[in-house]
């Protein structure tokens, strides 16, 4: 029989649009962690693919031994597709001119990702596309001036004679080390063996690239165990250089999107479970004095919930889905080689998300429903929102769990959590003293804005979960908004237009002045000079120090003990270097150094300690007098010590700057190497352009997820306005009858609105600016500055956008006239 009863009860409820409301919130909540989690995922995998170009493969084998067949069959095996590739270095001659270059032996598959160009021609940007063949070796353009060599001519590599096929116009696992060595060459992998340039002890550094879904090269990485040696070690993205420090700042930022979403979402599945039960209180009442029991009552609701429950999370999973596909598709527009890769995270958190929200947001609203006395159908419904602390438990715990799920960080979920909770205390505890404060002005509602003022004032309790929505939904916006622009304009900042894109290392101190002038005739604006002293760290207070790895190895947090380290001595603090702790060098230093953080972590420097240098056979001791923090992903000379000038000036030293030429003027860099022969010119181009290429692509995945944040928080907006339409459709049944007319109560209606939205406009600013300096200072490593615009944007933005929402849903209500409103008021 209940069930019959609760069949009815429900499509007559969906008729009359009464489970709309918290089934919206549902398909809210999962439709944005449906889209949410599966854009973000998205966004990554298409970065992390693109990032796949940088080393040409998905994965990379690295060895210093030759190629183990077995281990190209296994692979391909299952499935994979394999290249191969050798380097090393090796004198090239041509009839005239000699030069040691870094050759690179690759087979046909190569690359498995990213694209290879070679133009048959000497230019960059004009030329026949050609592919590479057996007897034929491609060059850096530099190269076929140092060699004096054009397309066709023949080059002696070892004991073979190969054709000069062209030059190298985009190489995608170019190095990405500003001190990458000697000028490139790309030749087939099978002319190798005739030159004869492979000899037992030759240093041959050897790679096997796969490419493949990520399934399969787990599974393969686990089945190659047994045939890898200590001679081989997968290499992974390098977190340290600006590429992976790019794409790490974007993850982190696509996590704070998402466990942000989540916050709003749980929002409104509580608002819509407490304005739904408050509407049924009546019904319930009705029901058990017509004879139901409570246990009846409760199935009846119970089944409710189930069928919302399981109409919300379908239909937030497939709108979630084909937003997914949306987005997959524009970023596969942008991203051409973009491979989407199907996961069921998103659908089952989504699941998840719909409920724990159900459960612990919605439940017991109607729990403390369905315990309403038959009694109650003789007395008015609470007029007030009833704070119920066991659903405000539950709602806190939920919210946590679905911030911990959602982002997987215990440590970000905690300080977030913590954060939303003190600015919920803090908004209720400010809102209640602001309203309370317009008592007196609100006196008479002779006006619409004291009309407004008291429609806040009288519903405040009720208003409050409202309140933190609309707060919470600003305050996400402009937090994405501002972060976005911090990160975005950093990464522009740390590549400006115009950076230095040649870096001359091994400059003596009589080739300074020659240099300059050499930049004065040719209009080059070279950097700094930086001085350099090769030396040995031996000793930290009086201890000698183990031998270990050098700096080269930073992959593997090994810097630069072991063996000499690049000593600078500087009057001024470099640009990309912030001092931590202790004080930077004055006029009156003596004996002083400055270690970088990361490295007196390491080996547990703090100040005052004393380090002793070995430099060209003396000793020499300097006290830890600060410690700095050091940007590795500046394209600028960066040292471990820095000691005080008066101990390296009276050693040799050689000296290391940088300068911009354009890509038409690289003869240039040649005519500098033969002019000075001795000076190393490091060409970091491709750096600059695949970092460049890098930000454009991130500016368009933040800008799309903040696309969605905004439409997630404007539908939560839209929730809140709809949740309170019948309570105002009873106060304008009553002001009609008092004669109030229809710009009065349109006036008022927009003010109260303003008022609102400014109110959390000004709370979200709030917010957004203490955690905006957090996140600089903590997560992304940024400068904090104040954000002025902030102070403004917000409380305007909050009370137009609130205003303009909360019109634009009740303007059809001010239109009903006032005998048809009252007559819907009595029958509802």
């Amino acid at each position: 029989m209940w069930a019959s009863i609760a069949w009815r009860l429900f499509w007559r409820e969906l008729k009359r649009g009464e489970l709309w409301v918290i089934a919206f919130a549902l398909f809210l909540a999962v439709f944005s962690v449906v889209s949410l989690s599966g854009i973000t995922q998205s966004v990554k995998v298409a970065l992390e693919q693109r990032s796949a170009q940088f080393i040409a493969a998905d994965r990379v084998l690295g060895s210093s031994q030759p190629f183990n067949p077995e281990i190209i069959a296994l692979a391909s095996s299952q499935q994979l597709q394999v290249a191969q590739q050798m380097q090393f270095d090796s004198m090239l001659f041509s009839e005239q001119q000699m030069q040691l270059a870094t050759i690179k032996a690759v087979s046909p598959s190569y690359p498995l990702r990213g694209e290879l160009i070679l133009h048959r021609s000497t230019s960059l940007t004009e030329g026949e596309v050609a592919a590479l063949t057996v007897g034929q070796i491609w060059f850096e353009p530099r190269l076929l001036d140092l060699l004096d060599v054009t397309v066709g001519d023949t080059i002696e590599l070892g004991s073979s004679r190969l054709l000069v096929g062209g030059v190298i116009v985009n190489e995608p696992d170019a190095p990405l080390s500003v001190f990458g060595g000697s000028p490139r060459a790309i030749m087939h992998l099978d002319d190798v063996a005739a030159s004869g340039v492979v000899q037992p002890g030759s240093r041959i550094s050897y790679r096997y690239l796969f490419a493949g879904t990520n399934t399969q090269l787990d599974s393969f990485a686990e089945a190659v165990k047994p045939l890898l040696t200590v001679h081989q070690r997968w290499r992974d993205r390098d977190q340290q250089s600006a590429i992976g420090g790019a794409l790490d700042r974007a993850e982190r930022f696509l996590l704070l999107a998402g466990l942000l979403g989540i916050v709003l979402a749980a929002c409104a599945a509580a608002v819509a479970a407490n304005r739904y039960s408050q509407r049924h209180v009546q019904a319930v009442a009705i029901i058990k004095a017509l004879g139901a029991t409570t246990a009846q009552v409760r199935r009846i609701y119970a089944s409710h919930l189930g069928l919302v429950v399981l109409f919300s999370l379908l239909i937030g999973l497939i709108a979630g889905q084909l937003v997914l596909v949306a987005a997959e598709s524009a970023i596969l527009h942008y991203v051409g080689d973009f491979r989407p890769e199907f996961s069921f995270r998103p659908l089952w958190l989504g699941s998840l998300t719909c409920v724990l929200c159900a459960s612990l947001f919605a439940a017991r609203p109607l729990w403390q429903l369905t315990i309403t006395p038959a009694i109650q159908v003789l007395k008015q419904p609470a007029a007030q929102l009833n704070f119920d602390k066991w659903q405000l438990i539950t709602g806190a715990v939920a919210v946590f769990g679905l911030m911990w799920l959602f982002s997987g960080e215990w440590l970000i979920s905690i300080g977030l959590f913590l954060v939303c909770g003190v600015f919920i205390a803090l908004l209720l505890a400010v809102a209640a003293v602001l309203v309370k404060a317009a008592k007196p002005v609100a006196a008479g509602q002779s006006s619409a804005g004291k009309l407004a003022l008291a429609n806040l004032r009288r519903r405040l309790w009720a208003n409050s979960f409202q309140l933190i929505t609309f707060s919470l939904a600003l305050f996400l916006a402009l937090l994405l908004y501002f972060v976005r622009a911090e990160l975005i304009g950093q990464w522009q900042q740390q590549i400006p237009e115009g950076a230095p894109n040649h870096f001359l290392v091994n400059v003596s101190d009589a080739q300074r002045n020659e240099l300059a002038e050499f930049a004065k005739t040719h209009q080059l604006q070279p950097e700094p000079f930086y001085p350099v002293v090769r030396g040995r760290l031996v000793q930290i207070n009086q201890q000698l120090m183990r031998e270990e790895a050098t700096k080269e190895d930073r992959s593997e947090q090994q810097t630069g003990i072991g063996r000499e380290l690049n000593l600078t001595w500087l009057d001024n603090l470099p640009t990309a270097n912030k001092v931590e702790s202790g004080q930077w060098f004055t006029a009156q230093s003596r004996g002083e150094v400055s270690v970088e953080l990361e490295l007196a972590t390491r080996l547990g420097v703090v100040l005052g300690d004393q380090l002793q240098f070995s430099i060209g056979g003396q000793m020499i001791t300097a006290e830890v007098t600060s410690i700095r923090e050091v940007d590795w992903n500046s394209l600028q000379p960066n040292f471990y010590m820095i000691l005080s000038p008066d101990l390296l000036q009276g050693f040799p030293a050689t000296y290391i700057t940088a300068f911009y030429i354009e890509s038409e003027r690289y003869q240039l860099v040649n005519q500098l190497a033969r002019q000075m022969p001795t000076v190393t010119v490091l060409n970091v181009e491709a750096i600059i352009k695949q970092v460049q290429d890098i930000i454009a692509q991130v500016t368009l995945a933040l800008s799309f997820i903040l696309v969605i944040i905004g439409l997630a928080a404007a539908l939560v907006l839209v929730a809140q306005v709809q949740a309170t339409i019948e309570q105002r459709e009873q106060e304008l049944a009553i002001l009609r009858t008092l004669g109030a007319r229809y710009a009065f109560l349109r006036n008022a209606l927009i003010l109260e609105f303003t008022f609102l939205g400014a109110l959390a406009g000004l709370f979200a600013t709030v917010l957004a600016e203490i955690l905006l300096l957090t996140l600089q200072q903590r997560l992304f490593d940024l400068p904090f500055s104040f954000h002025y615009t902030l102070w403004w944007l917000g409380p305007v933005s909050g009370a137009v956008l609130v205003s303009i929402l909360g019109w634009w849903q009740l303007r059809q209500l001010l239109r009903v006239p006032g005998a048809v409103l009252i007559r819907r008021v009595l029958q509802g």
